[in-house]
Order: C-alpha cells, then structure tokens, then sequence
C-alpha cells in the first residue's frame, strides 16, 4: 500500500508541475493531446530538412498517447525532464547539442524512455524518438485546465479506527 501511495504522490506532483509549467508558457492555442497522429512539422526548416530543436522550443508540459497509453513529458527552463508513462516515472535532463537529448533514470529501471531525441518542437507539438524504438507525438495541454482523458489515482482504502 506504501507503493501505491508514492507512486500516487509522484504522478501528483508531476502533474502539478506540468500545470504550472503550462500556465507560464501557453499562449491558448493549444492543440489535445493525442491530435495530429504520429507525426508533426519541423521546428522550421530549408529545403526541407528540419532545425535543431533548441531547448527553449521544448520548454514546458506535453501530453499525448502512444498504444493507447497516456503519456506526459515536463521539460523545465535548466533542462530537468521528467517523463511519466504507464507506471513508470523517470527523470533527468534534457541537453542541448547537435540534437535536442534526453537521458532520464527510471526508480524502477524500465528503460523504454531513457534515452531519447527531440525531433521536432513548434510549439504546439513536440516529438520524441527514444532508442528503444518508441516514438511519443505530445501537444502542449489547454491553459485551462487538466485534460479529462488521463486515468485517476486509485482511492486508499479506508482505515479501521484506532482504539
């Protein structure tokens, strides 16, 4: 039940951050996540070939689904990432170079998004392609609120009072 209650706590506190992230960075244009399938625009571009993504490009919240699963990514101003899929919440750094990189740690060693570029950020959506093979298409949340597709946090049982 421990478990349950810090990996509780942890999906909180990311969305809390991705809340505030979101309200700092939005300009109300906002495409749902999980709009605009498997793919997204380049940052910008000649001759068709796409920019490097900056850091400040990927700043902010991101949400989106892949397989059916909820996925969400916060980037914040020093390059600190955290990204929470399924039951996995990992955390690290985004870096800026030649490309736009993750690399993130797991608490439960999963590695399917630990290490990843960022392809593409327009502002409205932003794609990862982690080595593992997984691609995520995330778009930036409505300033107005949490989406209403991300799955709840179960309620703790009740206790039996104390005598």
């Amino acid at each position: 039940m421990q478990k349950l209650v810090r990996k509780g706590a942890a999906v909180a506190a990311v969305l809390v951050s991705a809340v505030a992230l979101t309200a700092c960075g939005s300009n109300g244009e906002v495409a749902k996540p999980g709009d605009g399938g498997g793919s997204a625009a380049p940052s910008a571009g000649a001759s068709g070939s796409a920019a490097r993504v900056a850091l400040a490009d990927a700043e902010g919240a991101w949400l989106g689904v892949t397989d059916g699963k909820p996925v969400t990514l916060t980037i914040s101003k020093g390059g600190q990432a955290v990204v929470i899929s399924e039951a996995h919440v990992c955390q690290g750094t985004a870096k800026e170079g030649d490309t736009l990189t993750l690399a993130l740690t797991c608490k439960d060693g999963n590695t399917d998004r630990a290490s990843g570029t960022i392809g593409s950020a327009d502002g409205k959506q932003l794609v990862v392609t982690w080595d593992s093979g997984k691609t995520d298409t995330l778009a930036k949340p409505a300033a107005s609120g949490l989406p209403t597709n991300m799955p709840s946090i179960p309620a703790l049982p009740s206790l039996p009072p104390q005598s």
